[in-house]
């Protein structure tokens, strides 16, 4: 800024040292933007730190951090947004959330339930008589509520590209007749992003929206202030946006650029854009369930049940109403993650404790960042930690039920023992023929108790894989990481 220079008399000296004291005492006095203001809790700048130290190792270029407690907000951007055109990242930044996505969906179909529009226990087929899967009982079965608890047993996972206009969904549903069984309904629990797609279209149908997009602006960005959420990056150009990279494994190559969009057809499943200070208002709106303007936008029975333990899910997790529930050291927390090409997040909240933490980052293998940071967070504000699994000693002859090639919709999972250890390698698929995802390096795997392995080393240190076998105690399924896995035969 240009200096401003005073032309003064002789008695001129006075009045300028007059003028300059009014101009320093405005500024010492002038309120300083909420953004500007420097953070003074100690726990908020160690979590920062950490966040900063597992950035710089992992090679995660960018996040976005913002923690609610007890009504107090706090926000951090951290590192760049681009590895070829670095910016620096502020709450302002605006990132993919991918699955946390599918919180919004379930919740206007909450909404929609509560004026009476639908029915949560109706069969699908009430609303979408076109709606069919291969297996025709699974399809007369499915209810409503059902789209939102992974037990439908369809195959989970479509990625093509049928459309990029507002028939997008009709036109999915019309080829899910094609859709095989990979479970029985209502028995297994297995993570499904075609429900979503599902739910997506019953929205826009039974509302008669021109798209479920302007649905869920209408429902939820815009009742709550959420000005820079989007599904269209062109509605968001004038913000600053985070750049997806991919993963980093040997810990010496620099991130790469890496985003390839996802198709119309998935945007009801993981394809908001948003950033940390909107997703503060989404955050708090899992407290209260009210507005910008304090209205009530769901009822605090209806919020209650989206985060309660509906439905046993994996491991320790149960499944409410799209969220993960869980006790963490006998705390009932909600959460979500998300994962786009280049880019992973996470939500997670007590709404009995009025806490809740989000964490946006722009690197495929941000996952081992968020986590590590929840982790920190829940340790700091509400004094809790979730015990993890660990590995064990066992013999071969424990192990060997998992030797084989297990296969999913979107990845295929190969173990296999190498020097007498087992071995994990993940064969990552292409999604509409691109691969969005690189194949890590093999993962050493262990024992951690009956009918369970875990990764022991690289990136997904920790991840846990449960064996299930059918009446006659033959091994079927492999659930791991929120996914079913078969045993190819």
């Amino acid at each position: 800024m240009k200096a401003i220079q005073l032309k003064t008399r002789a008695w001129g000296p006075a009045l300028h040292l007059l003028f300059t004291c009014l101009v320093i005492g405005a500024m010492l006095t002038a309120p300083v933007p909420a953004a500007a203001q420097k953070n003074t809790d100690k726990r908020f700048e160690e979590i920062k730190s950490e966040a900063q130290r597992l950035m710089d190792e992992i090679k995660v270029p960018g996040i976005a951090i913002g923690i609610i407690n007890d009504g107090k907000v706090e926000m951090a951007g951290l590192g760049i947004t681009n590895i070829d055109d670095p910016q620096a990242v502020t709450e302002d930044t605006v990132f993919y959330i991918g699955s946390i996505s599918k919180t919004f969906t379930s919740t206007v179909v909450l909404k929609m339930s509560e004026r009476g529009e639908l029915d949560l226990e109706a069969p699908v087929r009430t609303y979408l008589p076109e709606f069919l899967v291969l297996d025709r009982e699974a399809s007369e079965k499915a209810k409503v509520i059902d789209l939102f608890q992974h037990r439908t047993g369809w195959q989970g996972d479509f990625f093509e590209d049928i459309s990029s206009g507002e028939d997008a969904l009709e036109k999915a549903v019309r080829a899910f007749r094609f859709l095989p069984q990979r479970t029985p309904y209502g028995e297994v629990w297995a993570y499904n992003n075609v429900n979503f797609i599902i739910a997506g279209r019953l929205i826009q149908a039974v509302s008669r929206s021109k798209s479920y997009e302007q649905k869920a602006e209408d429902e939820l960005f815009v009742p709550l202030g959420m000005t820079h959420t989007s599904f269209f990056m062109d509605r968001l150009m004038a913000d600053r946006f985070a750049v997806g990279h991919g993963a980093v494994f040997d810990g010496t190559s620099e991130p790469k650029v890496s985003f390839t969009p996802f198709p119309r057809v998935v945007y009801p499943a993981g394809a908001i854009i948003s950033n940390a200070s909107d997703m503060m208002k989404w955050l708090q709106f899992q407290f209260d369930g009210k507005d910008k303007d304090g209205n009530q936008l769901l009822s605090p029975k209806l919020l209650d049940m989206a985060h309660s333990p509906l439905v046993k899910g994996e491991l320790s997790e149960y499944t409410g109403v799209t969220w993960f529930v869980e006790d963490i050291g006998g705390v009932r927390t909600a959460s979500h993650a998300g994962r786009t090409a280049g880019f992973t997040a996470k939500m997670l909240f007590a709404p009995d404790k009025k806490f809740g933490i989000v964490v946006l980052t722009n690197g495929d293998r941000g996952i081992e960042v968020y986590d590590a940071v929840i982790a920190l967070a829940l340790k700091k504000y509400l004094d809790i930690e979730k015990i993890p699994l660990v590995a064990i000693p066992a013999d071969r002859s424990s192990l060997e039920p998992f030797v084989g090639l297990w296969l999913g919709d979107n990845e295929d999972y190969k173990l296999y023992f190498e020097n007498d250890r087992l071995m994990a390698q993940r064969l990552i698929k292409p999604v509409g023929g691109v691969q969005v995802f690189e194949n890590p390096p093999p993962i050493s795997m262990s024992s951690a108790g009956k009918d369970m392995v875990i990764m022991t080393d690289g990136a997904y240190k920790g991840v846990v894989g449960q064996l299930r076998r059918d009446k006659s105690g033959k091994p079927v399924f492999l659930s791991m990481q929120h996914r079913i896995f078969r045993l190819e035969k």
